[in-house]
Formats: C-alpha cells, structure tokens, sequence
C-alpha cells in the first residue's frame, strides 16, 4: 500500500491498534496488539523516482500476468450472471506498486514500483476471475502516478485523484455495489505469504478507514468478507486494520459507498503465482457474498 517514513522504519510497529483477527465465530475477535505494520502513510515517495522505472527481470512481464488470468466469459459450471451489467468496481490508487520479482538489480522495498509490473495486473486477475464466476467487474487502470505528474501534483494527492475516479464511476454506472482498492503491502515474504495445500499464497490484509461517519457499515462489509475467507481459506486474511486520520487519509475513499474497502494482496517479494492463487480465492468469496446477498 504506502511506504515508509526511511527504510530504517521499516518494521517500526504502527501501535496498540484493534484488529479484527481471522476467525470463524460469529462475534468480532479483537485484541490489542503492537503490528508490525510499518507507518506507511507518513512518507511519500518523491515524484521524480515513481516516474523512473526500473529495468525489468523480464521482458515479457505482461505475458507472464497474461498467462495466470482467467479464461474470459462465463465459465459452464456458474449458475449465476449479472447479464452484463457490472458490479463490482476495481481500482488502484497507488497503481505502480510493484514486486521484486519481477525488477532488476534491487532487492529494497522502497524501490517496488514500476509503471508495466505492478498492482494493476493483479486487479486485471481479479477482475477476469469474477468474470468467470458471473459477476460483471470493471477493472480500472489508471495510471494515478502520471496523472498526478501532468497535474504537477504530488504523491500525497493520490486518494484526491482516486475518488474523482470512483465518484465518476458511480455517476455512470448505478449498478456498481463493490468497490474495492487494490494495494500491495509493504512488508516482507514471511509476514505477506500463506502456504495452503502445499501452494503458496499471498495473503491479504483488509484496511478500513475511521475517518468518516459512516465507517462502521465499511467495517460490517468487511467483516463479512474477512469471515468468508476465514471459513473458506484460514489464514489467507491477515484481518481488518481500521485506521484514522492521524494515521493516514483515515476515510480512503470508503464514504463513497457502505461496501467499499482497501485490500492489500501480497507483499513486495510475492510472485505472479502466489498472487494468481490469491485472487481465485478472493473471486470465490466476493462472487458467495454478492450472491448470497442478492438472495
């Protein structure tokens, strides 16, 4: 998602802070604890390093995304469709997060971001593995860091140019119910992968932001969501961080609409397949909630 203060901040834990821990019980499990979740709202990367990118570790990096997405359409086994209409919403407010993997020479977090192998592709397997499932999803693809460069705006700004996004979306499409903001942590391997079944998996975090009214219909979608994944996939979500506006933005984008939220999938040194495996996962519980509620 964000990034740090300086790399000496690294694993600066954020503070006491409630989270919803994963879970199959009905009522909220929570619990004080220190996260080591760095304080990623505090730094912003400087404009002139976002819009220099770094050589790739592969030439073919959109063939390589392009080979885990989903087939296109309707898969035979669904029973269920949208009939073309979408919605399910996908953004990418910090769009050029990107992983180690796929960059040459560097092995520093700081420096994952790139403008072609980054979040994006993810959101793109997202939305292609809805599809399949039958609920109709606009992915969104916008590059916010390049806006923010022709509008001689700084990184800070991004949440301003992403919610011009979605309140444009949702002026133009009433039917969109879901909004989702695709990040990707910060945090290293061992705190952003899950092995289930003898696979890897890059595990999620949900965000939620405090810093409206409304916020605790964000946090009851959340949790419906965060539940799902608990009973279907354990341990795949990390939980739900609730933060302010002393911790960041505080509202991100989540007064928009009850059912919006930020999802961080992976972290910097996840690969293309641990993330493909988790968007199949996040596809078959967004696509149970959406029908299930639909009933």
């Amino acid at each position: 998602m964000e990034t740090l203060k300086d790399s000496s901040d690294f694993l600066k834990p954020l503070g006491e802070t409630d989270v919803t821990l994963k879970g199959t019980s009905n009522e909220k499990e929570k619990i004080n604890i220190q996260l080591e979740q760095p304080d990623r709202d505090e730094f912003q990367p400087a404009m002139k390093d976002l819009l220099k990118d770094r050589e790739l570790a592969f030439k073919n990096i959109d063939a390589i995304f392009e080979s885990m997405k989903s087939p296109k359409g309707i898969t035979k086994d669904s029973i269920h469709s949208t009939f073309g209409r979408d919605v399910i919403y996908i953004y990418h407010t910090h769009n050029r997060e990107s992983f180690l993997p796929y960059l040459k020479g560097t092995d520093k977090p700081e420096d994952a971001y790139h403008s072609k192998a980054n979040i994006t592709l993810v959101g793109e397997m997202l939305g292609r593995a809805l599809e399949r499932r039958g609920v109709g999803t606009k992915v969104d693809s916008t590059d916010i860091v390049q806006e923010l460069s022709l509008r001689e705006l700084n990184y800070n700004s991004s949440y301003n140019l992403s919610e011009e996004l979605v309140r444009s979306a949702r002026a133009e499409n009433k039917d969109f119910d879901i909004f989702l903001d695709l990040h990707r942590d910060s945090l290293r391997k061992d705190s952003t992968t899950l092995e289930m079944n003898g696979e890897n998996y890059a595990r999620l975090l949900f965000v939620v932001g405090t810093g409206h009214e409304e916020f605790m219909k964000n946090l009851s979608f959340t949790e419906g969501l965060h539940k799902l994944l608990a009973t279907q996939y354990p341990g795949l979500s990390k939980g739900i961080l609730k933060k302010d506006s002393s911790q960041g933005n505080g509202v991100y984008n989540q007064d928009i609409s009850p059912n919006s939220v930020i999802v961080e999938i992976g972290g910097v040194d996840n690969t293309v397949e641990e993330l493909h495996r988790t968007t199949e996962a996040l596809a078959d519980v967004l696509s149970d909630y959406y029908w299930h509620r639909e009933k």
